[in-house]
């Protein structure tokens, strides 16, 4: 019957989605964009901003990476390959075919990140709360709506996914569910968005003293989608809701004055009951955000704290990205799915300062990215890059990284056909 259909995610999903990607490409080819990008690293690799919010990327002397999208009339391809010279495996980034069916409504396949927050500068920021660039996009299908009344307009999002199989943790993968709700009011050059996204680790199979399979029908999937409980465990005071839930408040601010642009915003973070009701007070990811202030320039300021998890236990007792069953926690192969300041297997306390600046200047482009621990006795991790256009379609770089009193040099090509 149709209420005890398991959920599964078919392995040959992502092997059809290229296929027909390929097919297609070939009849409805348009607009067209492929970038080769070969970038050697420093040869001692254990810098912060060369780890973190890579792409998943594990930090290797020499790399290429491609990018090769396509625009037709209603649809966009993406495909994000990478390769190590040591290695004869090609990974697939974020790759995936976007169908818009109107204005307001897009179907999305394949491996992305997220889309919410579409506020948050993702080069410069520290990194989202829920979905950073930190590691390799996920595969999903998922699907965004957008309905607008005058000034008010209200943006939807659902999808459907699933985690890596970490034979460390899981006998069978977990699959995602994920699902936003945004409210945005524009007034004159204002715009005001609050949102509230959820998200929720279920089924997959898990070992035996951790409760193995894990219930996965559809019955299942509507506990998951209202976070409702499942069954009570031997030792538990109380059932729990089923599967490992966490989200963000989200709340964003940006006013527009001619070519100037100010963006204030703040993710909250939650991951129960308390922590949803603000319990967990201050804790998550604050910033601000200055366009052209400064001619042809980015400014990003942040603050990260996770300091009020456990104020009051047990009621108040949170470990971020982490869960009891679910051990791999909030992740995806080994990399932490949200800011990479927080880890998803250490519980630790944090407060963090973060900045970030671009300069484009004609041909040339400037990057500093500079984050400190300012709970603790710390050094500053910076990444700072240098870039010039050679020719109309060839840009370089040189990035130095640094950190723990040390520092080392990068070199970047970018080969635009």
């Amino acid at each position: 019957m149709l209420k005890n259909k398991k959920f599964q995610t078919n392995k040959l999903f992502i092997s059809f989605v290229t296929m027909l990607f390929l097919a297609t490409t070939l009849l409805l080819a348009q607009e067209q964009k492929f970038n080769l990008t070969i970038q050697s690293n420093p040869t001692d690799l254990d810098y912060w901003w060369l780890e973190k919010n890579n792409f998943g990327i594990e930090s290797n002397n020499f790399h290429f990476q491609t990018n090769w999208e396509l625009n037709t009339l209603n649809t966009q391809y993406i495909i994000n390959t990478f390769s190590q010279k040591e290695g004869t495996n090609i990974y697939f980034s974020e790759s995936f075919i976007k169908h818009n069916f109107s204005e307001e409504t897009f179907l999305k396949v394949g491996k992305y990140y997220r889309d919410f927050s579409n506020y948050l500068n993702d080069e410069l920021s520290s990194g989202s709360m829920l979905i950073s660039h930190n590691a390799e996009p996920m595969p999903k299908i998922g699907l965004v709506m957008s309905k607008k009344f005058n000034k008010v307009s209200f943006d939807f999002g659902i999808a459907h996914g699933i985690f890596d199989d970490n034979n460390e943790f899981y006998k069978q993968s977990p699959l995602l569910h994920e699902k936003f709700l945004y409210l945005n009011r524009i007034k004159n050059n204002y715009k005001i968005s609050f949102g509230i996204v959820h998200e929720a680790m279920w089924a997959g199979e898990l070992p035996e003293q951790l409760g193995g399979e894990q219930p996965n029908t559809l019955k299942d999937f509507f506990k998951i989608f209202l976070a409702s409980d499942g069954e009570k465990r031997e030792g538990d005071s109380h059932a729990n809701a089923l599967g490992n839930h966490l989200g963000i408040w989200d709340f964003s601010f940006e006013k527009i004055d001619d070519e100037k642009i100010l963006k204030f915003y703040y993710q909250h973070l939650f991951e129960d009951t308390s922590s949803l009701r603000l319990r967990n007070e201050i804790d998550g990811l604050w910033g601000i955000e200055f366009i052209n202030y400064i001619p042809d320039t980015n400014i990003v300021f942040e603050y990260l704290d996770t300091t009020h998890c456990c104020i009051d236990p047990p009621y108040q007792n949170d470990r971020y990205y982490w869960n009891g069953q679910y051990g791999g926690g909030w992740s995806y192969k080994n990399y932490t799915l949200g800011n990479p300041f927080i880890n998803h297997l250490e519980h630790e306390l944090i407060k963090v300062f973060h900045s970030g600046v671009s300069i484009r200047k004609s041909s040339s482009y400037y990057q500093i990215k500079m984050s400190r621990k300012i709970h603790i006795d710390d050094t500053i991790k910076y990444k700072i890059t240098i870039g010039n256009t050679i020719k109309e379609r060839i840009n370089s770089n040189l990035f130095i990284v640094g950190n723990n009193n040390k520092s080392g040099i990068g070199i970047n090509l970018n080969i635009i056909f």
